[in-house]
């Protein structure tokens, strides 16, 4: 049966396939519902022949300071309603994380490029999200973070994994336990994106990049990514960030982060 998207959308330019995260009017908050809506969008786009190149966009709103929001990440309110979950069941909960990091890992184990065009904020999740495709294209309206520190968590996606292998430990421990903000300039410095355009030609340049790598040889980009994956990835590093995540977010420290979050207070940690 096919699944109606209600979080993302689908097009085709030629033979790129366009997955657009198009709910701005609640900032592309991510849910359980965009992993299985984006999963069956990659199935689809991989099993059909024409399409060489995916790329991953959002419809971005505006923030009241201005700033375009890519997505703002996993639904904190959301989170708040599972802690009986948690409680009462934990292992149906992990399987729930463990389902999200099969989608994550199965975007670097599908033979077709994944370009990620980011024009604004990503925060937690959503950068989880990005981490996972093979290039990053951004604006220089974009910023990328995980804020989880802030709420008593941790990424628990393969964020951390990913961002160590793309720049390093000492980096990825700074960047994930101040949960600052990495503005597009550094971002590029840092290797973790390979282009930065003007936000107002953003849109023409990304898809003018996705063009010129969709007219590669589809095999050699495939073997590419199949050669990259192999080396770089163990499935060991999903295992031991979904072991901690859960230790995270079952703690009386998370509670009190997403409470204080959610009540738009400071938190007080232990």
């Amino acid at each position: 049966m096919d699944l109606e998207f209600k979080k993302i959308s689908l097009s085709k330019a030629e033979n790129i396939g366009i997955i657009t995260l198009s709910r701005p009017d609640i900032q592309n908050t991510i849910s359980y519902d965009t992993f299985k809506e984006l999963d069956y969008a990659l199935k689809l786009f991989e099993s059909d022949e024409k399409i060489k190149i995916i790329f991953l966009k959002a419809n971005c709103s505006v923030s009241k300071s201005e700033n375009k929001i890519f997505s703002v990440g996993v639904n904190l309110k959301e989170y708040d309603k599972k802690f009986q979950l948690i409680e009462e069941n934990p292992v149906e909960f992990e399987k729930i994380l463990k389902q999200i990091c099969t989608l994550l890992t199965r975007m670097e184990t599908i033979k077709k490029p994944i370009i990620a065009g980011v024009d604004g904020l990503a925060i937690g999740g959503a950068f989880e999200i990005i981490l996972a495709c093979d290039l990053i294209l951004v604006s220089d309206a974009a910023q990328f973070s995980l804020k989880e520190i802030n709420i008593g968590l941790i990424p628990g996606y393969g964020g951390i994994h990913r961002l160590l292998r793309s720049i390093g430990k000492k980096k990825t421990f700074e960047i994930v336990a101040t949960g600052r903000d990495i503005p597009a300039q550094e971002a590029l410095v840092l290797g973790l994106v390979a282009e930065i355009y003007a936000d107002s030609e953003f849109n023409k340049r990304s898809m003018e990049y996705c063009r010129k790598l969709a007219q590669k040889s589809s095999q050699s980009l495939g073997l590419i990514k199949d050669t990259i994956t192999q080396i770089t990835n163990k499935a060991t590093y999903d295992e031991i960030e979904v072991k901690n995540f859960i230790k995270a977010v079952s703690s009386n420290d998370a509670k009190e982060g997403i409470s204080a979050f959610i009540d738009k207070r400071p938190p007080n940690f232990s």
